[in-house]
């Protein structure tokens, strides 16, 4: 059934309303349109879900960009493609580059199966096709093997954690499996890759090989987005499927990584306006705080 929404209610709050739409509107174009629809049912309700956004978005502790790309990578994930066309319009706005706010999207075939980059890819295209930055995202796009040719083992090997590095296991499995895949997962994975590609290995030495390839030789080693906000965005993308082990390891990594823990805790208070309250409050939040215990130089 449509129902036509009416103006939004006037009332003694109307010029902070105002001020909470404005906020909200920077990163959800559509908030508008919405609240005046929610007036029409419930006028308590739209003028408490808008409150609760804007005292979210509002706060400095994520700079616009890194909220936009998080709100990207979740709305893929949670399937949520009018929102998502919304962000992606919001990223327009505030000028983005496009092709970050496109490898976030692509980044979901990691935790959400290549299909569910399909819709997601239609609405991008025609967002930036309508504001005629179609080509502008092509002529930056990786092209096969670019990375690869770029990447440099030696200069990689010197990130790497020192036991790692000590370990006769690293250059063994990089032989069978390919270094790109290995030394990528040695950076972003310390003191757990080699135990789990020789787990996975005797499993299967073919898979082993197809995944270290596809997930962190082809898509982390894609390098559009800096480690710090791809991880951030993992952290929302895993919030946003209810992958808890995931998102504690990717809160621990991204820290590792150039982010602060105020970021993190950041994206999980955002997370609660975009996806919902389970299995972040409090949970996740104990979860960080442990975290940032447990790693030399990290605080709230």
């Amino acid at each position: 059934m449509n129902v036509k929404a009416q103006e939004a209610p006037r009332s003694a709050q109307a010029p902070q309303i105002e001020t909470m739409l404005e906020v909200v509107e920077r990163f959800q174009p559509g908030v508008r349109a919405r609240f005046a629809l929610r007036c029409t049912a419930d006028p308590a309700f739209a003028e408490a879900a808008l409150t609760y956004a804007a005292s979210v978005f509002s706060r400095p502790s994520l700079d616009s960009r890194t909220r936009l790309l998080v709100m990207t990578g979740q709305f893929t994930m949670a399937r949520r493609h009018a929102r998502l066309r919304e962000t992606i319009v919001a990223a327009c706005n505030h000028k983005l580059d496009l092709n970050e706010v496109l490898e976030v999207i692509l980044q979901c075939s990691i935790y959400g199966g290549e299909s569910i980059v399909d819709e997601p890819m239609d609405i991008f295209l025609e967002e930036v096709s309508a504001r005629g930055l179609l080509d502008q995202v092509k002529t930056r796009a990786l092209r096969p093997g670019q990375r690869k040719s770029e990447r440099s083992l030696h200069e990689e090997r010197r990130t790497w954690h020192p036991e790692d590095a000590a370990d006769p296991r690293a250059d063994q499995l990089m032989d069978k499996y390919g270094w790109h895949g290995i030394s990528m997962a040695l950076v972003l994975r310390p003191r757990h890759t080699l135990d789990n590609a020789q787990f996975l290995g005797s499993l299967d030495e073919e898979f082993t090989r197809a995944f270290y390839e596809f997930g962190y030789s082809e898509m982390y080693g894609r390098q559009i987005l800096d480690h710090r906000t791809r991880l951030l965005c993992m952290v929302g993308n895993t919030l946003a499927i209810g992958e808890i082990v995931q998102t504690r390891h990717h809160m621990r990594t991204a820290i590792r990584q150039g982010a602060s823990a105020r970021e993190v805790l950041e994206v999980l208070f955002q997370s609660v306006v975009t996806i919902g309250h389970p299995n972040i409050v409090p949970e996740r939040f104990k979860d960080l705080v442990q975290i940032v215990e447990s790693e030399p130089g990290a605080s709230l």
